[in-house]
């Protein structure tokens, strides 16, 4: 069956839209991109895409505008969005964890609703040891590059639990991506930013995506406009196919309730496990009573059977019930 190629529909959406699975928000530097993805076959997400293109100013207006609609924000340009003023989550690609005044995303790593974030794909002789001392004092999660490309697996979890996700090209090595505003020997391959796309477009909480990082005088024929372009692509797939579950009902016959008693600890960890989509969630005990529960990898599940306390509880059981 020969799939069509993607269907790109330029649309006034300042102006009104019919609601989608997701819309493009793209700054003029950022079009070439656009035109690139307009040459990829579609495979699952065979709607139109729709997009248009605005000012940086302009840009997070019409952000939140899809959101109310309940439509994923593709945002294309060197935006500087922060969500509205409620708790969020958010998780970043970048090259380094330092986060200066300047930084595009440190409005974000500095909001006061900022619930979780997680870093990932970051160099370590890129990043200060106080930015990372930062982090860890705030339970953010940081997932360093070699750590990822010895398990991509990793990630996942990370991008389930993201709201708003930010990618920044210059995360990519310059192999790959060579027109970026920092070109770097060392970095992701675009396979691996790829995937990283395909995870993130599958998390049920995305509401917003957000690529940025590219340097001037793009060209739609470039390898770097390519590479962006099947990072969106995977994107784009990834949100045609996630299973909208809500896992906060619990008497889905899919999920499966695991109990793991950790007597040498004396705890008693609790796991969901979707059986259709292979997720894994961990119950976390709040001090008022009541739990949350964070996405998390069938390996911390094997993890509590040996005993060992899983990593991702010790941190969000210390963040969730820290003293105010």
């Amino acid at each position: 069956m020969q799939h069509a190629i993607h269907h790109i529909e330029n649309t006034p959406l300042a102006a009104g839209y019919s609601p989608s699975l997701a819309a493009i928000i793209s700054t003029a530097a950022y079009l070439p991109i656009i035109e690139a993805l307009k040459t990829l076959h579609a495979h699952q997400y065979d709607a139109p895409v729709l997009y248009t293109e605005c000012t940086d100013d302009a840009a997070p207006a019409l952000i939140d505008a899809c959101i109310r609609k309940n439509t994923v924000a593709i945002s294309l340009g060197d935006v500087p969005y922060t969500p509205a003023d409620r708790p969020f989550s958010a998780a970043i690609v970048t090259p380094s964890t330092d986060a200066g005044q300047e930084d595009l995303y440190c409005p974000v790593w500095t909001h006061p609703q900022l619930e979780t974030l997680s870093i990932i794909g970051f160099q370590t002789y890129l990043s200060s040891p106080d930015s990372l001392a930062w982090l860890h004092d705030h339970f953010y999660e940081t997932l360093r590059l070699g750590a990822f490309r010895d398990n991509t697996a990793l990630a996942e979890p990370l991008l389930r639990e993201s709201a708003h996700t930010f990618f920044n090209l210059c995360a990519v090595r310059a192999a790959d991506a060579p027109d970026t505003r920092q070109p770097s020997p060392n970095g992701l391959y675009a396979e691996e930013i790829c995937q990283l796309a395909a995870f993130a477009g599958r998390a049920l909480k995305l509401t917003s995506f957000h690529l940025a990082g590219v340097g001037p005088g793009l060209d739609s024929q470039s390898l770097t406009a390519q590479t962006a372009a099947h990072t969106l692509w995977h994107l784009l797939e990834g949100i045609a196919v996630r299973n909208r579950l809500d896992i906060s009902d619990k008497s889905e016959e899919h999920l499966e309730r695991m109990i793991v008693e950790m007597d040498d600890h004396g705890k008693t960890l609790e796991f969901l496990h979707d059986t259709i989509t292979g997720h894994w969630w961990l119950q976390i005990p709040l001090a008022d009573g009541r739990c949350r529960y964070i996405p998390c990898l069938h390996e911390d599940y094997l993890r509590a059977g040996r005993h060992e306390i899983p990593v991702r509880w010790l941190l969000y059981s210390q963040k969730f019930n820290k003293n105010p």
